[in-house]
């Protein structure tokens, strides 16, 4: 095996190089590894009509089913999928990054036609997309030879390695950290690999696999993305990418700063994006960062995500505008403290309002994330959310996205549903619930239009609207279908719904109730028994006092 490359696949971001893809392509070279890359998702976009452009949107798989967006882009693209099968037939590993579930059936429907073509190819499939077990049902059984799975620099590395080195040719070796072998159609034995604890070990990307000049999002704003840090300080009860990036490490001030100095030098570069969960998990080394980027002059915009955190202080936030920082958006979610405890939040409403006018002030533009429908929340944390809005919209400069919200299924909420008064009305599809509140899809859907309504009347501009529609699952792959296409859905009534949801819920409190009725007797018994047994030795000894006590 000699000729590997990695491709990028759609529907992902088109303004700035794959940083997943950039990151494995300098590691491995770093190790002596010569590959090739090729941004299949960048020339697909370049080459698509108003039509097809549509499958890139921020929202596209809220309005279109998975399997549909994945089938649409590889028909619309045949012509230029026939010149990119006869180009791979000289590699000998073709690697696939996959960024979403989208992308993720995309590569299998790539994947089963590559296999068709060329039996003896390796194929590997990687990136956030593959992360679960569900993510990976989407892939045609035999068109992947593996999944790698995580973190993917050293775990590439070592499967291609043990790959040249005939070790594994037949399937025999040991089970690689990270990877699971798709060769068999068996299930076979992870073992998940430990995390790069020192990040500063990792090569920054160098980007000289991609052409800058096809990259943007719009005239004269070249961005290019990098990472301060992996993982996140936080656990949200509803988010998963704090596991699947787990634990948080940030990298040192001086290696990101050598890092920008030396983009700027090569390529010129004016504007960074960090892609990092959050740059302010580690406030010292955050601060440290600012202080060498003001003392290097190097005249570089940069913006990025951000936790609410009590101890952003307002000489911090100067220092970070002083440092090149425009933009920050940050994870709010609610204006509701009885929300915000629920997502687990480390903060409350008046907390979050402080630091949003410290931000403005600094001259930082402030951006927010908000998520309506939660379980448990009421009209009158909705509401609350509505005003927090209202009375901080001198301070916000956008609404990033409002979501209705999802429940993921390896989320703590999804874990354990009950403590959050989740009720299921179908226990094969998550997506359909409710809570103590009888709150339905529908209502959910209605609290993120008023909320739209909300920002369209206070002019605050709003870049991704969330509705989740109804689903169903179609019979070929369990891909999830949105509501709408005749897919013989039935739709219930609210009415219908709520009867369902009431029905499971006495059931759960019944079966709850049985369960602390059992062990409050197990208790009793166990005290009736002990009582008695210190009751016969006192009879026979005399004495319950043991000799040496």
């Amino acid at each position: 095996m000699q000729k590997i490359i990695l491709v990028n696949t759609p529907p992902w971001g088109t303004a700035m190089p794959p940083l997943g893809v950039a990151y494995l392509a300098t590691y491995l070279k770093s190790k002596g590894i010569d590959i090739d890359t090729f941004d299949l998702n960048l020339e697909l976009f370049l080459n698509s009509g108003d039509k097809e452009k549509v499958f890139w949107g921020l929202d596209a798989i809220n309005k279109i089913p998975v399997q549909t967006i994945a089938n649409n882009i590889f028909s619309s693209f045949m012509p230029y999928l026939e010149k990119f099968f006869s180009f791979t037939a000289k590699y000998d590993l073709i690697g696939f990054s996959a960024n979403n579930l989208i992308s993720t059936t995309f590569a299998g429907i790539l994947a089963e036609h590559i296999r068709k073509r060329y039996p003896e190819k390796i194929i590997i499939l990687g990136g956030p997309g593959c992360f679960h077990s569900w993510d990976r049902s989407v892939v045609p059984q035999g068109s992947v030879d593996f999944f790698v799975i995580g973190e993917g620099e050293e775990t590439l590395h070592q499967l291609i390695c043990v790959l040249r080195s005939g070790i594994d040719k037949n399937g025999g070796s040991e089970p690689i950290p990270g990877v699971i072998d798709n060769r068999t159609g068996k299930k076979q034995r992870f073992i998940p690999r430990r995390e790069i604890r020192d990040i500063n070990s990792i090569p920054h990307p160098t980007f000289e696999e991609f052409s800058f000049t096809k990259y943007e999002s719009f005239p004269g704003y070249h961005p290019l993305p990098m990472l301060m840090s992996r993982g996140c300080i936080n656990e949200c009860s509803f988010c998963i990418d704090c596991y699947m990036s787990s634990p948080f490490r940030m990298r040192a001030a001086g290696n990101i700063v050598e890092e920008i100095k030396y983009h700027k030098n090569r390529y010129g570069i004016t504007h960074v994006e960090f892609n990092d969960l959050l740059c302010n998990g580690n406030i010292y080394q955050l601060e440290q960062f600012c202080d060498l980027m003001i003392r290097e002059s190097l005249d570089i915009r940069w913006i990025s995500y951000a936790a609410v955190r009590k101890n952003m202080s307002e000489d911090l936030l100067k220092k970070m505008r002083q440092a090149g920082c425009t933009s920050l958006c940050y994870g709010l979610e609610s204006g509701s403290d009885n929300v915000l405890k629920k997502m687990n939040k480390h903060y409350g409403a008046s907390d979050a309002a402080e630091l949003i006018k410290k931000t403005a002030a600094a001259g930082i533009e402030v951006r927010i994330n908000i998520i309506v429908g939660f379980p448990g929340e009421t009209e009158r944390d909705f509401a609350q959310t509505l005003t927090f809005i209202r009375e901080n919209k001198d301070y916000i400069r956008q609404v990033t996205n409002v979501s209705s919200f999802v429940l993921m299924p390896s989320a703590q909420l999804a874990i354990t549903p009950h403590r959050y008064g989740i009720s299921y009305l179908d226990s094969d599809d998550l997506g359909k619930w409710t809570d103590d509140n009888r709150l339905t899809q529908d209502e959910r859907n209605n609290r993120v239009k008023k909320t739209c309504r909300l920002l369209a009347e206070l002019q605050i501009d709003n870049l991704i609207i969330n509705l989740q529609e109804p689903v169903c699952k179609d019979g070929d792959r369990g891909v999830l279908h949105a509501a709408g296409e005749k897919n013989n859905i039935r739709e219930e009534t609210k009415e219908n719904i709520c009867a369902k949801a009431v029905f499971k819920e006495k059931k759960y409190r019944r079966e709850n109730k049985l369960f602390k009725f059992l062990v409050l007797a197990g208790l009793l018994l166990f005290s009736v028994i002990a009582d008695l047994y210190l009751f016969i030795i006192k009879k026979i000894r005399g004495s319950i006092i043991f000799p040496g006590s």
